[in-house]
């Protein structure tokens, strides 16, 4: 399936994010208070490169160039200590990112033919550890297909598009929550599939010595679906790096986010951290 999705990747969405306002000084002698957080403010982190091969973009009549600098993350999210934010703008006005290991090596890959994008970040340490995003598949069957296993309105939409020809099973030891959304159409579920156990959809998953955490998201229509995903697996220890990029995913990155208001996209956000928090991450 991994390499159905690869070929059959579709456009990404690209990122916008608004920067905030700093909180007024502290008067001389003064100490700061401690920030809660609601009056977090966000911060610029610096964007590592993740290059796209110079061959992915046969016939497109561009080539690779860098995402910005610096990126500016919102008040809800955090940037562990030991993890850096990846970079690239695929096509003009396409720039994704992807929050991983500070160690990683990322590279980023453009399925030409449809303008689809994948960002992969992988441990320098242990190459079987990484963190894997698709922004979305191209082609309407792949997309309608990617979150098939984990979220019963896709498997619905699924059905209906392959005419009950599908293959959306997972393994029985995963464990999967589906995150409201409270916005008609528009769905979204977190999976993890426990250490040395492989999930055949997942990719990376069963290769390290830890577990993979994935958070899915789509888009459901009448005939199919829009899916993306994203999948972390790291060593025991870095676990805080899957919960960051995660939510780092689902704040900056996925695309059911623009559909979504702040306020349920917050209830997602907590959701997601209580879903973490009961695994232990």
């Amino acid at each position: 399936m991994w390499k159905r999705l690869v070929t059959g990747l579709g456009a990404a969405v690209s990122l916008v994010l608004a920067a905030g306002c700093a909180s007024p000084a502290s008067p001389a002698g003064a100490s700061s208070p401690a920030r809660s957080p609601a009056t977090a403010v966000p911060v610029q982190v610096h964007v590592a490169s993740c290059p796209v091969p110079a061959g992915d973009y046969a016939g497109t009549g561009h080539g690779a160039r860098p995402a910005p600098g610096r990126l500016t993350l919102p008040a809800s999210v955090r940037l562990p200590g030991n993890a850096r934010v990846f970079g690239t703008e695929f096509l003009p006005g396409s720039t994704s990112y992807l929050l991983g290991p500070e160690s990683a090596t990322c590279q980023a890959y453009l399925a030409s033919a449809d303008g689809g994008e994948i960002m992969t970040a992988t441990s320098v340490a242990d190459r079987s550890e990484g963190v894997r995003m698709i922004i979305r598949p191209g082609g309407a069957g792949p997309s309608t297909d990617l979150a098939c296993p984990y979220i019963p309105a896709v498997l619905a939409a699924d059905k209906a598009f392959r005419q009950n020809h599908v293959f959306c099973d997972h393994p029985r030891a995963d464990v999967i929550r589906q995150i409201p959304t409270h916005t008609a159409g528009l769905f979204a579920a977190a999976v993890l599939v426990p250490a040395h156990v492989q999930d055949p959809n997942i990719p990376g998953s069963g290769d390290g010595p830890g577990p993979t955490l994935a958070l899915y998201t789509a888009l459901v229509v009448q005939g199919g679906a829009s899916g993306q995903m994203i999948a972390c697996t790291l060593a025991p220890g870095q676990d805080g790096i899957c919960a960051a990029s995660l939510k780092f995913f689902l704040t900056t990155q996925a695309q059911i986010r623009t559909g979504i208001s702040a306020a349920n996209l917050s209830g997602m956000a907590a959701a997601l951290s209580s879903f973490l928090a009961e695994q232990h991450i």
